[in-house]
């Protein structure tokens, strides 16, 4: 059901459109999601992802959460809220440098554009490395992050043009389905309705007994088994203790009648 959120492509809001249509040099996008704030980064990490963006020659959009960003240069442009879906497919955006979350990640590659991850929570950082094993992105970690690692990250996105090539071909490889995400799941849905749930479908695990559900037939024959031993065991030592006891009597019989 990937992308099964994405609705249907829309024009920018023309203030965004004409930002975006007149950088030459191509747009930056940065965003880490809904559930990170950005202004609760640590200080030295904003500032060295400012300083390293206001070095290039690229326009910025950063998605950022109060209405001042310290030290913000002319090239950064800051906003509460974009629509990244459909900012995402405009031409002139280059580079998407994201949390990583799941919804981003299938938003990036619908729109073709290459990543860098700074995961923070949950399953970014699996999401992050899957972008290094498909090469659609570089991961990096926010605690270590410094000014040469994201110059040097960002650099080699913008500079090797197999990044982009690779997501477009994974676009390629996930679009390729009979119907899309949400027309599927609508059609499984009505699919159960039709047939009374569909009970020809679900795993015959949903269908066994609570003793099965407990393995309490392994259980026991384990038990049994244990059982079986224990006995086996106690069996042995009462042998070996009798023929132990007789040795003993009979060493003190044979010594009686010696001094006898």
């Amino acid at each position: 059901m990937g992308g099964i959120h994405q609705k249907p492509e829309k024009e920018l809001p023309k203030d965004l459109k004409s930002y975006l249509d007149a950088s030459k040099n191509g747009v930056i996008y940065l965003s880490f999601g809904t559930n990170v704030v950005p202004s609760m980064l640590p200080q030295e990490k904003i500032k060295t992802i400012i300083k390293v963006l206001s070095e290039l020659p690229y326009n910025v959009l950063w998605k950022f959460d109060k209405d001042v960003l310290p030290g913000k240069t002319d090239n950064i442009k800051i906003g509460k809220w974009f629509p990244q879906s459909d900012l995402l497919r405009h031409p002139n955006i280059k580079l998407f440098i994201t949390q990583g979350g799941l919804q981003s990640t299938d938003e990036a590659i619908t729109a073709g554009v290459p990543l860098i991850a700074i995961p923070a929570l949950g399953d970014q950082w699996f999401n992050a490395e899957r972008y290094e094993y498909h090469k659609i992105g570089i991961k990096l970690d926010m605690e270590t992050l410094t000014y040469n690692d994201f110059k040097s990250a960002i650099k080699t996105i913008l500079g090797n043009d197999s990044y982009r090539r690779n997501i477009v071909r994974l676009r390629e490889l996930i679009q390729d389905q009979p119907m899309k995400p949400l027309e599927r799941a609508i059609w499984w849905i009505e699919y159960v309705l039709r047939h009374g749930g569909a009970k020809h479908l679900r795993s015959p695990a949903a269908n066994i007994t609570w003793a099965e559900y407990l393995e309490l037939e392994l259980l026991l024959i384990l038990l049994s088994g244990f059982i079986i031993c224990l006995t086996l065991v106690t069996i042995l030592l009462l042998y070996m203790l009798k023929n132990i006891s007789r040795l003993f009597v009979a060493d003190n019989v044979n010594a009686t009648k010696k001094n006898a």
